[in-house]
């Protein structure tokens, strides 16, 4: 859903990478911060970078997080407004950078940039209207276990045991759902009671990846959640 370049001809990536650098950042540093001019696209290469907002009594609010191949900040870039939300890095990260000069001869020399944006764009706004639906919809335990079902499609992970995991604490999948910890942590041993999941050193290990999909997929429409496009 994220990763737009790595749906670009073998010459528009090879562009892309020539046009752009590599910048390194430590866990906590920001990407950009809210309010900032948009004067830069990145993708993400190695660590995760969190969006996230603050509320007026100073608690973090996580719209999402990137994962390596993702790219972001391509809105202003279009639009030339300011920047939403702050992007900060969720651990020690390494971020490919295009600057606008350099977005412009990418878009100039390959129209099919700007497709591959929209349609990115597009697939961003489905998501948030399906979130938007899910939380005036479905209980927590529902919404806790659809953010798992996504994340094990979209970020997966896999240790030498081929064991599928996602790499997230209780409290930052709090933040991206607007709960507690505990709250978090009821659901979540609610699902390994399902039998669907399994808590390990801060990582979330999926037990039965089918079992999850068949329950919690279709609980709004017919329009799946895990859809092609990634």
């Amino acid at each position: 859903m994220h990763a737009f370049v790595s749906e670009l001809s073998p010459e528009a990536r090879g562009a892309f990478e020539a046009l752009s650098s590599l910048r390194r950042l430590g866990k906590g540093e920001a990407v950009y911060r809210q309010g900032d001019e948009p004067n830069e696209l990145y993708q993400l290469v190695e660590g995760r970078v969190r969006l996230c907002n603050y509320s007026l009594e100073g608690k973090e609010v996580v719209s999402g997080e990137f994962q390596p191949g993702d790219c972001f900040g391509e809105m202003g870039m279009i639009d030339g407004l300011t920047r939403v939300s702050h992007a900060i890095a969720s651990c020690d990260c390494v971020v490919r950078v295009l600057s606008r000069a350099g977005f412009d001869t990418l878009t100039a020399k390959f129209p099919e940039v700007d497709r591959k944006i929209a349609v990115m764009l597009c697939h961003r706004v489905r998501y948030l209207y399906s979130l938007n639906e899910e939380a005036s919809e479905l209980t927590l335990h529902q919404r806790v276990a659809r953010c798992v079902l996504r994340m094990a499609y979209s970020r997966e992970s896999n240790n030498p045991e081929r064991e599928l995991y996602i790499a997230i604490s209780q409290e930052e999948l709090g933040q991206m759902l607007g709960a507690s910890r505990q709250s978090i942590n009821k659901e979540l041993k609610a699902l390994v009671c399902e039998g669907s999941i399994e808590l390990r050193y801060g990582r979330i290990y999926i037990q039965d990846l089918e079992q999850l999909k068949e329950q919690y997929e279709y609980l709004l429409g017919m329009e799946p959640i895990t859809p092609g496009y990634q």
